[in-house]
Parts: C-alpha cells; sequence; structure tokens
C-alpha cells in the first residue's frame, strides 16, 4: 500500500516519536537560511531513505511511503 504524506498527517506524528532529534535538525537548518518547504520535504525523504524506507517524492513535492496494510493500519489506530 503506497501512503502519501500529505493525506496522512498522522505520518508526522509517527516520525517525530521515531526521530525527534533529527526531524528538528531538518525544520531548524542551523546556520542557514531558512529552507523552502520543498527542501524540508526533500529532506524528509532523505531522513525515511536512510532510515531503511523506500520513500520517493513527487513532482508536487509529496512524499510517499509503501507500506504494509498490517502497519498502515495498526499506526494509523495509533495515531489518529
Amino acid at each position: 500500500m503506497l501512503v502519501s504524506l500529505d493525506k496522512n498527517k498522522w505520518l508526522y506524528d509517527w516520525m517525530q516519536d521515531n526521530w525527534q532529534d533529527e526531524l528538528f535538525e531538518i525544520i531548524n537548518a542551523k546556520g542557514s537560511p531558512v529552507p523552502r518547504p520543498n527542501q524540508i520535504r526533500a529532506r524528509l525523504c532523505r531522513l525515511l531513505v536512510s532510515k531503511g524506507y523506500k520513500a520517493k517524492l513527487t513532482s508536487k513535492f509529496d512524499i510517499i511511503i509503501p507500506m504494509k496494510d498490517q502497519d498502515y493500519i495498526f499506526l494509523k489506530l495509533k495515531y489518529s
């Protein structure tokens, strides 16, 4: 099952629970100008890839993550 980060806002909560420090660094971007939303999403996608997920960034800067149906249902119930 392909899961969109734009359509499933609870995925941000899941990512924050798992990688809070890395997300803070991505959003804060210490020592550089404020990143554009496109840059933040590209960095989020790279974070997911570095953690072993097969995430893809679409041309409209949506992050798509393949998940098993059981994982999707469990996480959606937990974070919704």
